[in-house]
């Protein structure tokens, strides 16, 4: 006589706790983990600045290991060493965060496909910024690893931005309705996307000349021979001051445009946030050329680069959602199960 053996059902607190961590709609949990994508790789960058201006890159002289028999920081190796290797444990925190972000949109994946293409995106990137950390010590600090180390960061902090965009969107129905609401068209809407493209391209460009002012600079990572950028140092930070001219005026007009035209509220609002993170960056940035690039100017100018990379991507991303056509899925209100869920 055969016996059919079934396996146990799950617990009721196992069944919550998965629905939690792997739900069916765009919760606050998911939202949470978007901004800790965001916060945390923007954090990597201020450590990353950190080490730079504490001259602790080669705090842990080679990689993966600290030293040749160490995975982890000794004595011996001082403040430059607790430094650099606790600059190297912030990656597990950004992978766990990322783990648990592709958990948390894995079951979204129909209903909203690019929320799990951009937590992919955010963990393949964390893996390669881990890759391109080992190259930089590997070949001593070498400025143009170095700055492809800040490039990619950024990125990551601007696909963390749109994420955190696209999930308050998909799940917080004033927030849609809100950049619904006087949806732009025809001219306006042509204007609103050529404006975004000319923000995202100057900030970019902005970025990453600021990465050869940085690598022509005093400022190398380490107090011993580290080989830097042969630049003109006055030279090189007039070109990257054109982009930075750019931005700035592009800012200026589109916030004029949009509280002459009475856009949507929320583009208004991150607009007016732009302009005075651009101006104190700018302001931070013309501070430190004139006093000897100190480090602490420095360093607050590499955290308002991370600011920048969130906020201009946040706002290119608001002017072309509002100015959506209905081809090509415009700004809706959240749909009925995503409401419910907004308080969850």
């Amino acid at each position: 006589m055969s016996t059919s053996s079934t396996s146990p059902a799950p617990s009721p607190a196992r069944s919550a706790l998965a629905s939690f961590l792997i739900p069916t709609h765009v919760t606050r949990w998911v939202r949470v983990l978007a901004w800790a994508s965001l916060v945390a790789n923007a954090l990597l960058i201020v450590t990353g600045g950190a080490v730079r201006l504490t001259g602790s890159g080669l705090g842990c002289p080679t990689w993966p290991r600290c030293t040749d028999e160490s995975w982890t920081n000794t004595p011996e190796m001082g403040l430059h060493g607790v430094i650099e290797f606790g600059n190297r444990m912030l990656t597990f925190v950004l992978v766990v965060v990322a783990l648990l972000t592709f958990a948390s949109v894995w079951r979204l994946r129909v209903r909203h496909p690019l929320f799990w293409k951009l937590a992919l995106a955010i963990g393949l990137g964390i893996i390669l910024q881990a890759v391109i950390g080992g190259i930089t010590v590997r070949t001593g600090l070498n400025p143009w690893v170095v700055g492809i180390h800040f490039v990619v960061s950024a990125v990551l902090v601007a696909v963390a931005s749109v994420l955190v965009n696209r999930t308050r969107r998909a799940s917080l129905e004033h927030v849609a309705v809100a950049e619904r609401k006087g949806q732009l068209a025809g001219r306006d809407r042509g204007a609103a996307r050529v404006l975004g493209a000319v923000l995202a391209a100057s900030g970019f460009l902005a970025v990453y000349l600021g990465t050869l002012v940085t690598g022509t600079g005093p400022h190398s990572g380490d107090a011993g021979e580290v080989s830097r950028l042969l630049f003109d140092p006055y030279v090189i930070t007039r070109v990257h001051v054109v982009p930075v001219y750019v931005l700035t005026a592009t800012t200026a007009i589109c916030l004029g445009v949009a509280f002459w035209l009475r856009w949507p509220a929320p583009v208004r609002r991150i607009l007016l946030a732009l302009t005075l993170l651009v101006l104190a960056q700018a302001a931070i940035g013309y501070y430190q050329f004139f006093n000897g690039v100190p480090e602490l100017a420095v360093g607050m100018h590499m955290a308002g680069a991370a600011a920048l990379a969130a906020v201009i991507t946040m706002t290119t991303e608001k002017l072309y959602a509002v100015s959506a056509s209905a081809q090509e899925t415009p700004v809706a209100p959240a749909t009925p199960t995503d409401r419910a869920s907004a308080s969850a």
